[in-house]
């Protein structure tokens, strides 16, 4: 039986699916920025049916959604290029500069939830190898990766039920955390002092004391930037605790990387945190790449090449091993 056409998607799986839309074509594209993709609206419509069996007729109705979204969150996501003599004929390109959590949450999505599931799906074979003891004890780093893993992470400690003691000063990942749906008989969640940054939606502060007197199962963070190895972060108020987190604090560390933190060149203005090799782990999601994003990518891989090591190879992520030298006499 065929299934019955949708009218329309709600707001939030509306947006999702056309940033997914997005991704692909970027990866698919010559262009060298993810902002220099340009999608007419008919093409978005087609998408949407094609995939998600949902037919808008009205072009505007389209719009009109996406602005409501934005409304509600309180940022730009999509930029309206108008064409000339019709008002339901336009393209949209996604809106410059991205600078709020809110808005980076979107952005690379297909690419984050492959390598969020790819960190759950470590944390699970790791657990069946050497039998962890719940709850176990995780430390969620910043960014709008981890939002993505928080999300699993909720919705796993309910279906599976396997209890966790989740730390973390991401605002994003704490909100899908402490949501009603979420099993708090399975979850417990625990955060550091400091004041919020509105910007990174996160607590930033000097006082780490929570993270220091715990041993944690894993240790799990992304990065903005990735230059010959050296790991550097945007905002300067966060690189203190990250940097905490990378060098001081004792668990099992993964770094999730979607491929576009390799860059051509360091962070203006910013010194590193740390370096690729002081994790145990890089989770990258695996798939079509755009053509500058995979030289760098190579690059990273030829670099690293005596010490990456292929843990788990999936149809949607890679899992690499780092191999630490043993520490001299």
């Amino acid at each position: 039986m065929q299934e019955r056409q949708k009218h329309r998607l709600k707001q939030k799986e509306l947006v999702m699916s056309i940033f997914s839309l997005f991704s692909t074509e970027f990866e698919e594209s010559n262009v060298s920025s993810i902002w220099d993709i340009t999608l007419p609206i008919e093409k978005i419509i087609t998408y949407l049916n094609e995939k998600h069996n949902v037919l808008y007729k009205n072009a505007m109705w389209v719009y009109t959604q996406l602005r409501r979204y934005e409304n509600e969150l309180g940022v730009r996501l999509f930029q309206k290029i108008q064409k000339e003599g019709s008002e339901s004929n336009f393209s949209l390109k996604i809106y410059q500069p991205f600078i709020y959590f809110f808005q980076k949450q979107h952005l690379y999505l297909s690419q984050k939830i492959k390598i969020s599931n790819g960190a759950w799906d470590l944390i699970k074979n790791t657990m069946g190898r050497t039998g962890f003891e719940e709850p176990l004890k995780i430390l969620l780093g910043a960014g709008s990766t981890i939002y993505h893993l928080a999300i699993i992470l909720a919705k796993r400690s309910k279906e599976e039920n396997i209890r966790f003691k989740i730390y973390t000063h991401n605002l994003g990942s704490l909100k899908q955390l402490v949501e009603p749906k979420t099993s708090f008989k399975n979850i417990t969640v625990y955060t550091p002092a400091g004041k919020i940054d509105p910007v990174t939606y996160t607590i930033v502060g000097e006082d780490n004391e929570i993270y220091l007197k715990n041993k944690f199962d894993f240790i799990i963070q992304g990065t903005s930037c990735i230059h010959k190895g050296n790991l550097y972060i945007e905002s300067a108020e966060e690189k203190n605790r990250k940097q905490t987190m990378l060098k001081e604090c004792e668990g099992t560390k993964l770094l999730l990387l979607t491929k576009h933190e390799l860059s051509d060149s360091p962070l203006k203005n910013r010194s590193p945190y740390g370096r690729v090799e002081d994790y145990d782990y890089v989770i990258l999601p695996k798939g079509n790449t755009n053509p500058g994003v995979q030289k760098r990518y190579d690059n990273f891989l030829k670099q690293f090449d005596k010490i990456l090591e292929a843990e788990i190879l999936s149809w949607n992520y890679l899992i690499f091993k780092i191999k630490h030298q043993p520490d001299e006499v």
